[in-house]
């Protein structure tokens, strides 16, 4: 499977090419999954285990004046208002890195009235912001051709073939996914592997999440709304899960119910009708609690939706490592940072069962979880590891860039 952004459309790397790419560029513009699943798969399986970076700078140009140049300009993003909350967060985590740098940024929806003419964009989850809304009058003109897309969609779902004409069109692409940067750096797009920083911290609560039916739920022990629980040892909730519905967890819940039910586990699992957890009253609670219940759990859980294992950066590390909870994950795509085994656990899901009654109960896998959860932590608050991340992403973004003076 491969791109061919030359001629505007798709194709398979194996089957027809012509009618591969008609059909696959119908299902990008229609909303349906752009790939055969199978070719995904050999795709991602085809990438090495250290997952390189899809970008590096050429040695020739000089950094330092690639990033002063940006730090004179102010840089716009843009995210739905309408699009699930989590995109926010990523945007919000994105500028706080920027600004960080001593970059000017302004955080805007698709209900700008437009874009500066010295502003260089940046589009935070391009499935939602050009669909939802007033989201498609952005497709218009020049503003694709000359802003960058940060996609957050795994190849095989219907919202990264929403994603795809944007990306296609667009400056360069900042992916989540080590994997997928890699892919479309190798199809010839400018790709770099980003994720916005994290740290260890609280999440702090409204007195509206206070009033909020999921944290009167909580045990006693957890309605905390200050702080985490200092201690590892005496939070409250053994296990917490947030995410969505699918075949495969259903599956999983479902033979493990009896585990679950036997320690203090909190599983919050949103029915796919409800739809995303979108930017309302009610909903904005959703993801400070998600936030609290992890920093009040011993182990923050994460299932895949389906046979991809992606690292799911946002619940493994944004919501899990960064409350302070051990996570542990079914099988994961290798990540160039984040390892098994040193900042957090993995097995087969048939397996989980008795992996997590080890950390939690066996002295043994309780030594084990602390050290997994330091290392978790001091890889977080590495100040130098944050700064090369920044650096490369405004190096990235100052060699494509295309303002117009």
């Amino acid at each position: 499977m491969f791109l061919n952004p030359g001629h505007g459309g798709l194709r398979a790397g194996m089957g027809t090419a012509g009618s591969a790419a008609r059909d696959e560029a119908w299902a990008a513009l229609e909303g349906r999954a752009a790939f055969r699943r199978e070719e995904i798969a050999r795709a991602l399986g085809s990438m090495s285990l250290s997952a390189p970076e899809a970008f590096a700078l050429d040695a020739t140009v000089d950094r330092t004046a690639l990033v002063s140049s940006l730090q004179e300009k102010c840089i716009s993003i843009y995210v739905s208002s309408l699009g699930n909350i989590f995109m926010k967060e990523i945007a919000e985590d994105l500028a706080a890195d920027l600004r960080s740098a001593g970059v000017k940024v302004a955080l805007l929806d698709e209900r700008a009235e437009s874009r500066a003419e010295m502003s260089l964009g940046i589009v935070v989850a391009p499935h939602e912001f050009f669909i939802l809304g007033q989201g498609p009058r952005w497709m218009e003109g020049s503003f694709v051709a000359n802003s960058f897309m940060l996609n957050t969609e795994q190849l095989q779902t219907p919202w990264f073939a929403r994603a795809l004409p944007a990306l296609l069109m667009s400056r360069g692409i900042l992916d989540l996914s080590p994997q997928v940067s890699c892919l479309l750096a190798q199809a010839g797009l400018p790709a770099l592997h980003f994720e916005p920083s994290s740290k260890v911290q609280a999440y702090a609560l409204d007195e509206a999440d206070v009033d909020h039916p999921l944290f009167k739920s909580l045990p006693a022990q957890a309605r905390n709304r200050d702080s985490r629980a200092p201690d590892w040892s005496a939070r409250p909730i053994s296990v917490s899960f947030f995410g969505s519905e699918s075949a495969r967890r259903d599956a999983f819940f479902a033979r493990n119910a009896g585990f679950f039910a036997r320690i203090p586990s909190f599983i919050y699992y949103r029915r796919a009708s409800r739809g995303p957890i979108r930017a309302e009253a009610e909903n904005q609670s959703l993801t400070r609690l998600a936030g609290h219940v992890a920093g009040q759990s011993k182990i923050s859980l994460n299932i895949h939706r389906d046979e991809f294992p992606y690292f799911e950066w946002h619940r493994m590390v944004r919501q899990g490592m960064a409350s302070g909870a051990l996570v542990v994950t079914d099988p994961c795509l290798p990540h160039p940072e984040f390892k098994p085994g040193q900042h957090f656990f993995q097995e087969d899901a048939r397996h989980l069962p008795a992996l997590l009654d080890w950390l939690m109960f066996d002295v043994d896998g309780q030594v084990e979880s602390m050290r997994v959860r330091e290392n978790a932590a001091a890889l977080l608050s590495h100040e130098l590891r944050k700064t090369a991340k920044i650096d490369t992403l405004l190096a990235f973004l100052a060699q494509h860039e295309s303002i117009q003076q």
